[in-house]
């Protein structure tokens, strides 16, 4: 991984910001239309009673006039059960964030996945609003024991891979697009007091995009691609490097190794370095002469990570405590179709790093050595404490 290397993804980061940050940016003027279950209850209200302060509004948009309609509902026609029921969505929504996050991926899945399928990992992203805090040492270092045999995969009937792949991105697609159709019903749909104008729900959910972003940064400085030997090179060595990008990108993780089975390590140590594997090893900046900007642009990374997820969370339980206008089925609703989604992306992820991922311990895996190597034990020993391997499968940069 290189600098050289990321900023070949820089089209793919624009065609996904494209596509859906505009969409959800259309401006417009609040109290135009209303979640369904209080639309004609409040279009009622406002013509009938708060007809003047809803004039006032719409000449100065960005003025006080958005607090006068909400004075006027709330002083006459808002009954108290209504007033009540407006305060129990709010409490919903508002718990959302702290749920969610439990639920969701983390920054360090997210990242690991864009190694190999950047597109599925950045449609998962902005389906995480509220991504959970990294565990990198849980993700790069714990092994996987996949449940289903790859062989399940690799000997099936032909169509099944293509069928695979279709079921991931229709759902990694609509989740994706169900965050973004939620952000706009959020700024148009409803009023939030913490909320300046329609278009702040939308920033907010795209911020949550921004953060995994960062752990994809971080990702890139702190690790580099190891040796690969095996039937990937002879099969791409030729290639463009959109041609291997989209080799990788369509095809599932559990797919990797119908030619090279990476759990098999017995044989020779020749035959075991001709394994279709890949090592994400730690990068020794001290080599490069600007060593000292590179550390200082890890650590940073690092320390956002740490604390961006959980600001995230805050001023996500800010705003959406500040519901005024949403009924508590159109919360209720709310919050499954965030559920949906959070659930969708961390299925997916936990499909994909499981049969992507898998930790080789070399102090553990002494049928792994190669008795030429004796020599160099000592200084192995080292290097380990300095490097953590994880073998991925047919990933390419």
């Amino acid at each position: 991984m290189c600098g050289p290397t990321l900023s070949r993804w820089h089209w793919l980061f624009a065609f996904i910001i494209v596509t859906n940050v505009p969409s959800t940016l259309a401006e417009g003027p609040l109290f135009q239309q209303f979640f369904p279950g209080w639309d004609g209850l409040i279009k009622g209200y406002l013509n009938e009673s708060c007809s003047d302060q809803l004039a006032e509004y719409n000449k100065d948009p960005m003025g006080e006039g958005k607090w006068k309609v909400i004075d006027c509902l709330f002083d006459d026609p808002f009954s108290e059960t209504r007033k009540a029921e407006a305060a129990a969505a709010a409490l919903t929504l508002g718990l959302a964030p702290m749920v969610l996050q439990t639920i969701g991926p983390s920054t360090s899945e997210t990242s690991l996945l864009f190694t190999r399928r950047p597109l599925l990992a950045l449609l998962l992203a902005i389906s995480s609003p509220w991504p959970r805090n990294p565990d990198d040492n849980a993700i790069y270092t714990d092994s996987t024991d996949p449940a289903i045999p790859t062989k399940i995969f690799t000997e099936s009937l032909l169509w099944f891979e293509p069928m695979v792949l279709l079921v991931e991105y229709a759902l990694a697609l609509g989740a994706a697009a169900n965050v973004a159709l939620l952000a706009y019903q959020l700024g148009h749909w409803a009023f939030f007091m913490s909320a300046n104008n329609v278009n702040d729900p939308v920033w907010w959910t795209y911020c949550s995009f921004l953060i995994h972003l960062i752990g994809i940064l971080g990702i890139f400085l702190r690790f580099r691609l190891g040796e690969s030997n095996g039937v990937f090179d002879t099969e791409t060595a030729k290639m463009h490097w959109f041609q291997r990008w989209s080799y990788h990108e369509f095809r599932p993780a559990a797919y990797n190794n119908k030619d090279n089975d990476t759990n098999n390590m017995n044989g020779s140590p020749k035959e075991k370095k001709k394994k279709n594997l890949l090592t994400l090893k730690t990068r020794k900046w001290s080599e490069k002469r600007w060593n000292h900007w590179i550390t200082l642009l890890s650590v940073l990374a690092t320390w956002t990570l740490s604390i961006a997820p959980t600001l995230q969370v805050l001023m996500g339980t800010i705003m959406l405590s500040g519901s005024l206008l949403t009924n508590q089925a159109d919360a209720r609703n709310c919050l499954f179709r965030y559920v949906c989604s959070a659930i969708v992306a961390r299925a997916l992820l936990s499909f994909e790093l499981t049969y992507l991922t898998r930790v080789v311990d070399p102090k553990d895996r002494k049928d792994m050595k190669d008795p030429e190597e004796g020599e160099r034990e000592n200084s192995e020993k080292t290097m380990r404490t300095q490097e953590r391997h994880v073998l991925l499968t047919e990933t390419s940069f």
